[in-house]
């Protein structure tokens, strides 16, 4: 087993959305109080180490999952995989013994990592996932000192407010075909010869629909500027090949998905590009590349060999 701790850059390639508080119809992102170089305290936009750590479990989910042939879960099994399941209340089923809980570990590497609840168990995980915190003047005495520019920029030049529209489709014409009982009513007064006025009272609530107030709205999103770079760092504590393989994947699997974070990432908010300062494999320290250099695949191997043991394991969960 090895132990690791990555740590790096992570540059902004578009504009990060990462909600907190609301006032009126702006949004504003998530932020938490430092204590600032200063002494002072002050108010810093943070992306929680959460919702990297969600993103990289569901990853890793989805690559176990598939390397298992993708087979149907009972509902407590998918949920234990993908958000880390729930304690259930004492004598409420099947309670983990010690050598089922140590079998878990061997044979489940994404709940051995990411930990997870069920069985009566709560199974701590290996991986821990640091904040990803802007590097600026407020943080300059927190973050790496390599990683600072010689002149960092105070966060609050960084930050801005992104506004957009949503536009009633309803009030376009073009579009009425597809609203039940507007054209198709009209259309079959018309084949009766009934007049204008007649066709009108055929169909007043869906003319009131489409005549009434707008459903559009006007608002904003407090974003962080593309090409701000924040501070991040992940360790892997005492892992098996099989789990850093997986590992490997579920970061492999997030990049090649557009390795966005935070909110709005459908319309292209929040996608970035990791810097990684290195690798520290205990004694000495070690390159990206060499750590995630493993002999052929681990992981594939593991599912090989024990796909029967997994199932049954899983089954516990269930």
């Amino acid at each position: 087993m090895s132990s690791y701790r990555i740590e790096g850059a992570a540059t902004l390639l578009s504009s990060l959305v990462h909600g907190g508080e609301h006032a009126g119809t702006v949004s504003y992102l998530r932020r938490e109080k430092i204590i600032g170089p200063d002494g002072a305290p002050v108010d810093i936009p943070v992306v929680s180490g959460n919702s990297l750590r969600g993103l990289l479990r569901d990853h890793a989910a989805t690559v176990f999952h598939n390397a298992l042939g993708r087979p149907e879960l009972p509902v407590q099994v998918f949920h234990l995989l993908w958000s880390g399941g729930a304690l259930a209340k004492a004598g409420a089923g099947h309670v983990l013994g010690a050598r089922q809980l140590a079998d878990v570990r061997r044979l489940i590497p994404v709940v051995s990592l990411f930990g997870g609840s069920g069985a009566g168990k709560i199974i701590e995980g290996k991986l821990r996932v640091g904040k990803l915190v802007p590097i600026c003047a407020e943080t300059a005495h927190i973050v790496p000192t390599d990683l600072l520019p010689e002149q960092p920029r105070s966060v609050w030049e960084m930050l801005q407010i992104e506004e957009f529209t949503r536009r009633d489709d309803a009030k376009r014409d073009q579009l009425h075909h597809a609203i039940e009982g507007f054209t198709p009513l009209a259309i079959e007064a018309s084949t009766r010869g009934d007049t204008l006025l007649e066709v009108a009272e055929h169909a007043p609530a869906v003319e009131d629909a489409v005549d009434g107030p707008a459903q559009q709205m006007r608002y904003g999103v407090e974003t962080l500027a593309a090409g701000c770079r924040l501070h991040w760092w992940v360790s892997l504590r005492d892992v098996t090949d099989v789990e850093r393989a997986l590992f490997a994947a579920a970061v492999d699997s997030w990049l090649a998905d557009g390795a966005a974070i935070g909110g709005r990432s459908a319309t292209g908010h929040g996608r970035l590009r990791l810097d990684v300062h290195q690798w520290q494999h205990q004694t000495p320290t070690v390159t990206v590349g060499q750590a995630l250099d493993v002999t052929g695949d681990p992981l594939a191997r593991h599912v090989a060999e024990h796909r029967a043991e997994i199932i049954d394991a899983l089954g516990w969960f269930a």
